[in-house]
């Protein structure tokens, strides 16, 4: 079933890390995108209007063994797991990327609404009880402890903290609208030689 058929509704704007991304990289269209977490494919379909060659996961447990790409984009995907999982993730996700590549991600803040809510499984990182995500883990940062994760194998180069009601996507939430959400916008390049 293709992203616009009628079993579908249309799918909603690309997220604005997508946008960020194609406009960051224009000069590297063309190039190779990583996508970790295809989600419904709206930023799927905006990567390949722009030119880009993107090659898609479910989310991060599925990262090319090999590759070298000229960005990197997780809307969603980092947001779930266990802090330890998700560091190890991006020590191999800056391993695929070129020198100089931004790795555009979204990762889960301490302010969202959820936080503290469900079964907390790790510190900072929690699972919903009920609803569209039951039983999926959700880990939380504040600033320090985000940056400090990336450090490891990335410099920072921007953290936004942002309310993501309007923006995270529907697929993942269909049954009940967000309400008090918000995720870090990052952007970050890699280290020339990650830690391992």
């Amino acid at each position: 079933m293709t992203p616009d058929s009628p079993e579908r509704p249309p799918l909603r704007p690309p997220h604005p890390l997508a946008l960020a991304l194609i406009e960051d990289t224009r000069c590297a269209a063309g190039g190779r995108v990583l996508e970790i977490g295809r989600g419904s494919g709206r930023n799927t379909r905006a990567l390949v209007r722009a030119d880009f060659e993107v090659t898609s996961t479910e989310g991060y447990g599925d990262l090319p063994q090999t590759g070298r790409f000229a960005a990197a984009l997780s809307t969603h995907a980092l947001l779930h797991g266990r802090p330890a999982e998700i560091s190890d993730a991006l020590v191999r996700i800056a391993a695929l990327l070129e020198p100089g590549a931004p790795l555009f991600a979204t990762f889960g803040s301490v302010r969202d609404a959820r936080f503290g809510t469900g079964e907390q499984i790790a510190p900072g990182t929690f699972a919903p009880a009920e609803g569209d995500e039951r039983g999926v883990p959700h880990a939380y940062f504040d600033a320090a402890d985000l940056r400090r994760m990336l450090e490891r194998a990335f410099f920072v180069e921007r953290l936004e903290e942002r309310c993501v009601d309007a923006i995270a996507g529907t697929w993942a939430h269909p049954n009940a609208a967000l309400a008090g959400a918000f995720h870090w916008f990052t952007v970050a390049r890699p280290r020339e030689s990650p830690a391992r």
